[in-house]
């Protein structure tokens, strides 16, 4: 991200004099961006196989190993994201493996490489000595944010999408810097490139990309409008083009994008957007809530030095960080409620440039201090992040393979809970998914986080009892009952016929251990033995023939939960 003035460069020599200036301390500044990225890899190596995938990261994993003809035409009809991070992973995880470090080390890869591409795209655009040291700072802020660290550690496509939407702001700024600062503009073409691959893969990273979009094309639109002069014509002709690259970029993502905006016309959204959530996504950008005021204050102070010494990139740089989030806050809180704050990881790399450029602005005796508060306090975040659970699937599936016996059966819901249960439950009794294995589409009832997930109804009572005649035990996996069954169906049904004898909580995610009433044990034992002592009987009569009926039903079903296409196996 350029942080260049509009009245000369940031150092104090002339121009000819910059490049000698910068030559000098060249093995110091590769030493200190090689630290400061080495810095980044070893803080997302902790944790990174000891923690389970949670939900979202095993839809991850599921999603990679289908088929690429598969994921390309079918599955974005149900899937809420783009194929393009899937596919990545697909062919990364053929090199490296499927085991929990393998699939996040892509996103490790990203963010460890947007760290590096602060520092070395301030050397490499030749912005001068006093900018590589301010990137080198805003790098080292980045390698100890931990929200970067955070969504570094998972299988999802946000770290990619920081590096993709930090490269695009960085392209853009240097493209108003081409109309800005004379003698510059000789690699405009490699700006407008850059930033037409940039942008278009931000949006392939996932939908809301193109309020990043949004938010860089009308940056550069009023940057150029209130902070330049001169000819109009070659401005509007690059912005243009950057902006037509972009497009072509993602245009193969359009018709999946309109039929998936269908689909999701008719989901009814888990999430309840409140005008209060924006701060969350203050809380990625800054990496962590105990940063939500000194970043704050830092990046105001960045923004005092843009609007006194850059006045266009102050317009730039304020439009990409503020429009994107209230776009999405109006999308959500007019159309759709889909703002979560990890979307606006992308947005981390520019704030840390900012934090770092007000701490240049501070009087020199402040930022030494200044630096030493933002890296504890990140520190402090850094551990709480360390310290952290999320969703145990491998834990808990691992006590049901444990203590299962012969003839248990499970139940799961909702049904998308098929992804961490084939990812980790590889032995163990069978599995049925209501009301059906994912996706289950086009069912008539309601769907809340994706077409192929539907809410359990009234008529999946039948499958349950069937499902469940015979068995003494019965285990039920299920996550946000109170989205999925907010009638409670399923352990109604259960508690109708059964007792609960153990729950297995896994933070957002839990197991119940149903076994049949002793009552009813009994007499099913009474039952079986009064039919054992009749060793020849002199004809059938009524009660033999509901008994024998009755076993034969039991037989049955208990086949039914291995054969069935609605059961997994693990």
């Amino acid at each position: 991200m350029d942080i260049s003035s509009q009245q000369g460069p940031l150092n104090s020599l002339p121009a000819a004099a910059a490049p000698l200036q910068r030559d000098v301390p060249l093995a110091r500044f590769w030493t200190l961006t090689l630290l400061v990225t080495g810095l980044a890899l070893l803080l997302r190596l902790p944790t990174l196989a000891g923690r389970s995938l949670w939900l979202d990261e095993t839809y991850s994993a599921w999603f990679a190993a289908l088929p690429l003809r598969e994921l390309w035409t079918s599955v974005p009809l149900y899937e809420t994201h783009p194929p393009f991070y899937y596919t990545l992973l697909k062919g990364w995880t053929t090199l490296f493996g499927t085991h929990e470090a393998a699939l996040r080390s892509l996103s490790v890869l990203a963010s460890v490489l947007t760290v590096f591409a602060l520092p070395a795209g301030a050397r490499w655009a030749r912005l001068g000595a006093k900018a590589e040291r301010v990137a080198l700072l805003a790098a080292l802020f980045l390698a100890v944010n931990a929200a970067s660290i955070q969504y570094a550690q998972q299988a999802r496509p946000y770290a990619i999408q920081a590096l993709a939407g930090s490269l695009a702001v960085f392209f853009a700024s240097m493209l108003v810097l081409s109309f800005v600062r004379p003698g510059v503009d000789a690699r405009r073409r490699s700006w407008i490139i850059g930033l037409a691959i940039s942008a278009g893969l931000t949006m392939w990273l996932h939908n809301t990309g193109v309020f990043a979009a949004l938010g860089v094309w009308t940056g550069m639109t009023v940057a150029l409008l209130a902070g330049t002069s001169g000819p109009r014509r070659p401005q509007i002709l690059a912005v243009a083009a950057a902006g037509i690259g972009a497009l072509l970029v993602w245009s193969p993502f359009v018709p999946m994008l309109v039929k998936q905006n269908a689909a999701m016309a008719h989901l009814s959204y888990w999430i309840r957007f409140t005008p209060r959530n924006v701060t969350a996504a203050w809380t990625v950008i800054s990496g962590g809530q105990v940063l939500h005021y000194p970043v704050a204050l830092l990046v105001l102070l960045g923004f005092t030095w843009l609007w006194q010494r850059a006045r266009a990139h102050f317009w730039l740089l304020a439009c990409v960080l503020v429009l994107p989030i209230l776009a999405l806050a109006g999308y959500s809180y007019l159309v759709k409620p889909v703002f979560l704050s990890r979307l606006f990881l992308w947005l981390g790399p520019l704030g840390m440039v900012l934090a770092a450029l007000g701490v240049v602005r501070l009087p020199a005796r402040w930022r030494l201090p200044a630096t030493a508060v933002v890296l504890a306090l990140s520190a402090y975040a850094v551990a709480g992040f360390y310290r952290s659970h999320t969703e145990d699937w491998r834990g808990m599936l691992a006590q049901v393979a444990r203590a299962s016996r012969p003839g248990d059966v499970v139940l799961a819901f909702p049904n998308e809970v098929q992804m961490p249960v084939t990812y980790y439950m590889k032995t163990g009794p069978a599995v049925a998914y209501l009301p059906g294995p994912f996706p289950a589409l086009h069912l008539p009832r309601t769907y809340t986080g994706n077409s192929g997930a539907p809410n359990i109804a009234p008529e999946d009572v039948a499958r349950i009892r069937a499902l469940t005649a015979g068995h003494p035990r019965v285990w039920l996996i299920e996550r946000l009952a109170n989205l999925y069954d907010p009638d409670g169906i399923v352990m109604k049904e259960l508690g109708s016929r059964y007792r609960l004898v153990r729950t297995i909580e896994g933070n957002g995610a839990n197991i119940r251990l149903y076994e049949e009433r002793r009552s009813d044990r009994a007499s099913a034992a009474h039952l079986r033995t009064g039919q054992a002592g009749r060793s020849r009987p002199p004809a059938v009569n009524a009660a033999s023939a509901t008994a024998c009926s009755s076993s034969c039903v039991s037989g049955a079903a208990r086949f039914a939960i291995r054969a069935t296409p609605y059961c997994n196996a693990g």
